[in-house]
């Protein structure tokens, strides 16, 4: 698999492909929120409504800062780890403190005319960390005291922060996706399954106890769909092969709830049809493809951990809210990454794209090992996990 990845297109061309996918799916975001958000703009009088020009905006900013990210050289990101991640906790400590409450939750920093959501920069700075503790301490990593009760109390604290505003999905899949990064980068599975199964059961219980929402939606697991995901199966049912056209849904008319956001994926299959949804699909398997082309070709361990992170989790994502669109998990609040509105998403998916582009930038181009600083015998010592890396 690993040779398979290696060969055809080269990290530098990863890189570019994975700018332009991330820039065809952002479009059809902007597209879907401007047909979203038509029958609401023409009751207020508008030609294009407001949520319409701010994804325009944010669109623009997360552009340029994707070109910015990509000409820094993505080991003196990595290096700020530690500090971009207290600079979250800060972040998510002021959500709860003065945050903005919306749709009974409070996960929004007002900033004059932009909100800014903190546990979407915790999705970047907990992969991030998660890469950096994996290079620093890759002698140790395997060791309970010194490797992982560090990193599970870091982890922890941000979980438990996002948990908080109440964020449970968001809170589970940062849990998911820093276990993950720690595991390839050495971490014993047993210390990761262990501290699971001693932490997870209360945790759940007591959000259980404390938000009863979330109950309602895992209730969903044996009583049938959730109105709104029984909504979003009907309008791309309505969407047929080749759909009904872009403005000419059923979704516009307010027949879906959070049709720009959470359920856009509906958006997608009711006015592009069938032939639309297996599209984005296929962009997104796409991305995940040379987003693993980059980061076998990465230049050092911490370019590995980091670009798989950030693949696995934006691939990931998408697969989530695809399951939930459909029914195959209970709903979740989780976006579509590029896809569904949202400027603080936008703004750190352009971060993300920028750093695999730069990791992109700085790889091999042949079949040299993931890190070229640490001989074979170490990596095997530190544990590092490179899928189909031949350590013979």
């Amino acid at each position: 698999m690993a040779t398979l990845l290696r060969r055809g297109l080269s990290a530098k061309q990863s890189g570019i492909f994975i700018a332009v996918i991330a820039f065809l799916l952002a479009l059809l975001g902007l597209l879907n929120v401007l047909s979203a958000t038509l029958v609401r703009a023409m009751e207020d009088g508008q030609v294009l409504s407001t949520s319409f020009i701010k994804q325009s905006f944010a669109l623009l900013i997360s552009a340029t800062v994707c070109f910015l990210v990509a000409r820094v050289d993505y080991r003196q990101v990595i290096a700020l780890a530690p500090r971009l991640l207290v600079a979250t906790w800060i972040g998510l400590i002021l959500v709860l403190l003065i945050g903005t409450d919306k749709n009974g939750a409070r996960r929004w920093i007002k900033l004059g005319f932009y909100s800014l959501q903190v546990s979407e920069l915790a999705k970047f700075t907990v992969i991030l960390f998660c890469a950096h503790y994996a290079s620093v301490r890759a002698r140790v990593i395997h060791d309970l005291r010194q490797g992982f009760l560090p990193a599970a109390a870091c982890l922890g604290l941000t979980v438990v922060l996002v948990a908080k505003e109440p964020d449970f999905g968001t809170s589970m899949f940062l849990m998911v996706i820093g276990f993950i990064v720690l595991f390839l980068g050495g971490m014993k599975l047993r210390h990761i399954v262990g501290s699971a199964c001693l932490a997870l059961p209360p945790f759940v219980f007591i959000m259980l106890q404390k938000y009863s929402h979330i109950g309602e939606r895992l209730d969903t697991l044996t009583k049938g769909l959730h109105p709104q995901v029984r909504s979003a199966i009907n309008a791309m049912g309505n969407g047929g092969t080749l759909g009904t056209g872009i403005g000419h849904g059923r979704v516009q008319l307010r027949f879906l709830p959070f049709v720009e956001s959470d359920f856009v994926f509906a958006s997608v299959g009711e006015q592009l049809g069938f032939l639309g949804s297996i599209s984005v699909i296929a962009l997104f398997l796409m991305f995940f493809w040379h987003g693993l082309k980059i980061a076998l070709r990465a230049p050092d361990r911490a370019g590995f951990l980091m670009a798989f992170g950030l693949t696995f989790t934006i691939v990931f994502q998408a697969g989530i809210n695809m399951a939930v669109v459909t029914g195959l998990v209970p709903p979740k609040g989780i976006g579509l990454p590029f896809v569904s509105y949202g400027g603080s998403s936008l703004l750190v998916l352009g971060v993300a794209v920028g750093t695999l582009w730069n990791i992109a930038a700085q790889g091999h181009e042949g079949s040299e090992p993931v890190d070229e600083d640490i001989e074979e015998e170490d990596i095997e010592e530190s544990g590092l996990r490179v899928p189909g890396l031949d350590l013979e």
